[in-house]
């Protein structure tokens, strides 16, 4: 098989290798400059660079052709779903197009579906196309008077979401600040539903999920972003929690590969927050891989390349499906990671106490370098932040409390 690969998603966290037989398929990687960096040397495969002022479809069309008879294009990237859908067009390759992909990015389109599946979800309203007379109207009439969330729809690991204490204090700050301007473009209001968030990681094949571990949230995202450590801890999957994670996927249509679904876990029961069709952040891949034996990207791979064969007519060479597994014994894993995007300096310092260095708990540390600068965007790598690591458990109490000293007790101190 020909294949073209959109590389974003750092090669260390996806290890393609892992499942893609290099000397038998013909593969080539394209991406910005400093991703193609991080493929291994070693690696048979045609490498081709975009130079990211564009959107990722436009330079990638540019630079490949129809002519070079490419089987399937595959990206598992966040950025990439949708772009891939144009770069299947422009090549014809059998595969689903941008209309296809955009319901796993646009958060009002995968509320809609869910909702209309009897499922609930936060009230929401799209910003997109409407003017300030259209939205100071809406002042006292929307169906929550509570807490309320600005938030771009396409966005991602909540960059760009702001809390306010009622409808109106956001309303009145789309009305009157200059930064606003960017949520009429891409924003919506949401009601904010008070709860723990869920996050639940897995892999799909025709609709069905095979692979489904869930955890909570430690801390959550939006507070990542203002300087809080952000972790999870792995939980028992109830028989109702599984239907409705299962309910949700099926909803928004995802049938085939791996999917992040985060859910407010709130004292009304489950409400859908959103969904994507590509493995989690964080390390979700290595704590899944440690507690069920399976690795998302590998597994993600073996049902695409499955799924491709079948659209090519072809008989299908792929990997065997491997047996399911729905988390619900031990033992258990949780991950933490400490930000450094919010600092002023260049520099950080990390204070550890001292029974977290000899405990048996710990399955991995990572440590950033004193003299290595800070990363100043928002990520979640072991390998971009001051500190993050990997716990174990026999009981998922015993991570959870783990987790949370972990985050009260380590410092991170700036330079």
């Amino acid at each position: 098989m020909k294949i073209l690969i959109m590389h974003t998603v750092p090669y260390r966290k996806m290890e393609y290798h892992r499942t893609l037989d290099h000397q038998e398929h013909d593969i080539t990687y394209i991406g910005l400059p400093h991703r193609m960096a991080d493929l291994p040397p070693d690696l048979r495969a045609r490498r081709l660079v975009i130079p990211g002022v564009e959107s990722r479809g436009t330079e990638i069309c540019r630079m490949v052709s129809p002519e070079e008879g490419y089987d399937w294009v595959m990206a598992l990237s966040e950025y990439d779903l949708h772009e891939a859908g144009k770069v299947r067009e422009y090549l014809n390759v059998p595969g689903p197009r941008y209309e296809d992909l955009i319901k796993y990015k646009d958060k009002i389109i995968m509320k809609r579906l869910v909702r209309d599946a009897g499922l609930r979800v936060p009230d929401f309203v799209d910003l997109r196309g409407m003017d300030r007379t259209q939205l100071a109207s809406l002042r006292d009439t929307l169906g929550w008077q509570g807490e309320t969330i600005l938030k771009p729809i396409l966005g991602a690991a909540s960059v760009g979401v702001l809390r306010f204490q009622s409808p109106r204090e956001a309303i009145d700050f789309l009305l009157t600040s200059p930064e606003a301007e960017k949520y009429f473009q891409d924003g919506e209001l949401e009601e904010y539903v008070d709860g723990t968030i869920l996050h639940v990681d897995g892999v799909s094949e025709n609709g069905e999920p095979f692979l489904m571990v869930a955890s909570r949230y430690i801390n959550t995202p939006l507070e990542y972003v203002s300087g809080k450590p952000l972790g999870s801890m792995q939980f028992k999957i109830s028989e109702d929690y599984r239907t409705f994670f299962t309910e949700s996927l099926r909803a928004v249509g995802v049938t085939d590969g791996a999917f992040h679904l985060e859910v407010i876990e709130g004292p009304r029961g489950l409400v859908f927050m959103e969904v994507a069709n590509r493995v989690g952040g964080g390390d979700i891949i290595p704590t899944t891989e440690a507690s069920t034996g399976l690795h998302i990207p590998s597994e993600e791979i073996k049902v695409l390349m499955r799924k491709q064969w079948r659209l090519l007519g072809m008989p299908d060479e792929g990997q065997p499906r491997s047996a399911p597994v729905i988390k619900d014994s031990g033992p258990w894993f949780g991950w933490f990671c400490f930000p450094g995007h919010h600092f002023e300096s260049v520099h950080a310092n990390v204070e550890f106490p001292d029974w977290l260095m000899g405990s048996s708990n710990v399955v991995k540390l990572a440590v950033t370098s004193k003299e290595r600068p800070l990363i100043k965007r928002v990520t979640h790598q072991y390998w971009e932040v001051p500190t993050a690591g990997i716990v174990q458990g026999r009981e998922s109490c015993e991570v959870e409390k783990l987790v949370r000293r972990i985050c009260d007790e380590v410092k991170v101190i700036p330079a």
